[in-house]
């Protein structure tokens, strides 16, 4: 996929995700009888991908509360394929755009959650467009939670598909 075309591509997600997130924001307000502020994650992770291997990163979340159960989530991330060397390594940039359906729980609160995105490598593989679904669970420790998930993305390339399958950990704020 060209450079042109991936940031065509980033810059239609951006403006799904703000509009989505606009939309959404105006529906929480008055859903809700109290203003619920959003959450923030940032953590860790490591990447499996069948186009570029094994990578580690960092990974971004805001989501935004709908209801007690369901909110909106923005993430960003950027994981170093740098297990060759410095000579050979490269990157890759995944924004998504997710719904996050927490389960009944207690202080350890499981989470599904479901989106689009995308997948933007400097190496030599195509990337593009994504879909994931995945599982974590956050563990309440006072007004932080500490979170692990796993979040497997379909990478529709022009002429076939990859996979990644992102391991992720860190905290909620």
């Amino acid at each position: 996929m060209s450079c042109s075309r991936l940031i065509s591509l980033s810059r239609r997600l951006a403006l799904i995700a703000g509009l989505f997130g606009t939309a959404v924001l105006g529906v929480s307000s008055t859903a809700t009888a109290q203003a619920v502020s959003p959450r923030y994650g940032l953590g860790f992770n490591v990447l499996a991908s069948t186009s570029d291997g094994v990578g580690i990163g960092i990974h971004g979340r805001a989501a935004i509360p709908v209801n007690s159960n369901l909110s909106i989530g923005g993430d960003v991330g950027v994981t170093g394929f740098i297990f060759g060397g410095r000579d050979d390594a490269s990157y890759a940039f995944d924004p998504q755009v997710s719904l996050i359906i927490t389960l009944p729980g207690t202080d350890r609160a499981t989470y599904v959650m479901g989106g689009v995105g995308a997948y933007i490598p400097t190496s030599e593989s195509e990337g593009g467009p994504t879909l994931h679904f995945g599982i974590g669970r956050a563990q309440l420790i006072g007004e932080t939670s500490v979170y692990y998930e796993l979040d497997p993305a379909i990478v529709i390339e022009k002429s076939e598909i990859q996979f990644n399958l992102p391991l992720r950990f860190g905290i909620i704020f």
